[in-house]
């Protein structure tokens, strides 16, 4: 305990009020934006935040501007069955999963409805092509007519 509370101090992110006594030792702790060390973070941040993203850097999941470029490139359509989407219904799939090393760039991104996004899961889009019960989706699909 007396080791955290010396780390904590060396940081700055607290310090002693007063002497010791029998009741203990009174600490102040202090908000991030009092800390010297949270400051230098802060101002650090702020000059890499400012920098220019690249279009591969630029976050097209998580970023809702973005979100919608990725819907309106595909003109809100289902990219597996061609259905017909809205901003509300519209999904985006990663190409190459997450997990498999995939990024939100906008070149790994496909517009979905969610019942193929959720039929795909984190497979391959390979592996999610193959399979049998996407060529009756899209000769089911009026726009594939």
């Amino acid at each position: 305990m007396r080791d955290g509370m010396t780390a904590l101090e060396s940081v700055g992110a607290i310090r002693q009020e007063g002497e010791a006594n029998r009741e203990g030792t009174l600490y102040r702790v202090l908000l991030p934006e009092e800390i010297e060390v949270c400051q230098r973070r802060r101002a650090e941040q702020s000059k890499r935040s400012t920098a220019p993203a690249t279009v591969d850097e630029a976050d097209f999941y998580n970023i809702r501007e973005n979100r919608l470029k990725i819907y309106e490139r595909d003109n809100y359509h289902c990219t597996y069955c061609n259905k017909q989407l809205t901003r509300f219904t519209a999904t985006l799939d990663h190409i190459t999963p997450v997990s498999a090393g995939g990024d939100n760039s906008a070149e790994n991104l496909k517009t979905a409805c969610l019942q193929c996004n959720s039929r795909k899961t984190a497979r391959p889009l390979g592996d999610f092509l193959a399979e049998t019960d996407l060529t009756y989706t899209r000769a089911s699909s009026p726009i594939a007519k």
